[in-house]
C-alpha cells in the first residue's frame, strides 16, 4: 500500500470503530456465540484499542458487516500471564446492524432526544433556582433596609445582587442553546 492508502484506511478503521461504538451503545446488535469464525472473510478494523479490551473489531469483504469478535478460551482473563498457545473454544460475536451514513446520522440524531432527560432536568432546575436565588436576594436585602442603613446594606448584599446580574445575563444564553436543541 503506498503511504496515502495507508493513512486513508487508518482514517477508514477509525470512523468504522467509533461507528461501531456508538452502535453498541444503542443496543443495535445481535450477540451470538459462535464455534468457528472465518476470519478469512473479514477485514480486521479495530483502531487504537480493543472493545472492553477483549473485542477486536472486524469487517466483512463482501457485505461491509460490522462484527466485534471476541475469542472464547478457558481460564484467560486477558491479562499478563494469559496463556497464548491456547485455542479458542468459542466466539462471543456482536453482530452489528449495517447502517449507510444517512440512517446513521438519523439514528444518532434520534438517540440524542431520547437521552435528553438530564437536559431536560437541567434546563427546569436553572429556571427554578433562578426564582429560588431572587426571591433570596429579595428577602436578604428588604430584611437589611429594614434593619440597617443602605451603606450597610450595599456592602453586604453586594455580592448577592452581582450574582444575580450574572445568572441573569446567563438565563438567556441557557434558554436560547435549549431551543436550539430541542428544534434540532
Amino acid at each position: 500500500m503506498k503511504e496515502f492508502e495507508k493513512l486513508l484506511f487508518e482514517d477508514t478503521k477509525r470512523k468504522e470503530t467509533l461507528k461501531a461504538l456508538t452502535e453498541i451503545k444503542l443496543g443495535l446488535f445481535e450477540q451470538k456465540e459462535e464455534e468457528t469464525f472465518d476470519f478469512s472473510l473479514y477485514t480486521k478494523m479495530t483502531y487504537d484499542k480493543k472493545y472492553k479490551g477483549l473485542y477486536d473489531l472486524y469487517q466483512n469483504n463482501e457485505t461491509l458487516e460490522l462484527v466485534m469478535v471476541c475469542p472464547l478460551v478457558e481460564n484467560n482473563k486477558n491479562d499478563y500471564n494469559e496463556r497464548k498457545d491456547l485455542t479458542p473454544y468459542a466466539y462471543d460475536c456482536l453482530y452489528i446492524e449495517y447502517l449507510d451514513e444517512e440512517a446513521y446520522d438519523l439514528v444518532k440524531k434520534a438517540s440524542v432526544h431520547e437521552k435528553s432527560r438530564f437536559i431536560d432536568i437541567f434546563y427546569y432546575a436553572t429556571i427554578v433556582f433562578y426564582f429560588i436565588y431572587l426571591a433570596l436576594t429579595l428577602g436578604v436585602t428588604i430584611y437589611y433596609l429594614i434593619e440597617q442603613s443602605f451603606e450597610n446594606v450595599l456592602i453586604l448584599c453586594g455580592a448577592l445582587w452581582g450574582g444575580l446580574a450574572t445568572f441573569t445575563a446567563l438565563i438567556p444564553i441557557v434558554l436560547i442553546q435549549y431551543r436550539k436543541f430541542k428544534a434540532q
